[in-house]
């Protein structure tokens, strides 16, 4: 009997190392785990985060772009008018001339 106290206490070690083994590999998949949720969690956050900063953005280039756009077209409508007003004063000169040649004619056909 003598031999098998040895063989138990290498069994009794044997089976202690296992214990641990198994209490670091689960302490170890814990961690990871913990790892893991937290990286998704600060992915997650990265991710909002650039969502906002790109709306942001791009409203600040739509805004910009609304105000370019408004600032063209005010342009536009002050050449659009002064083109109106360019033609009708020319045609108010044709008007008047033709009134005058429409006189001229009266005038030198009744003599």
């Amino acid at each position: 009997m003598p031999e098998a106290s040895p063989a138990h206490g290498t069994l009794k070690r044997l089976i202690e190392a296992e214990a641990q083994a198994r209490g670091i590999l689960k302490a170890a998949e814990e961690r990871a785990e913990q790892t893991v949720a937290q990286a998704r969690a600060e992915a997650a956050q990265s991710v909002e985060e650039v969502r906002q900063e790109t709306a942001s953005l791009l409203h600040s280039r739509l805004a910009e772009a609304q105000s370019e756009g408004t600032a063209v077209m005010k342009q536009r409508m002050d050449q659009a008018e002064a083109e109106i007003r360019e033609i009708e004063r020319r045609a108010e000169t044709h008007f008047s001339a033709a009134v005058d040649m429409v006189v001229d004619w009266v005038i030198n056909n009744s003599a």
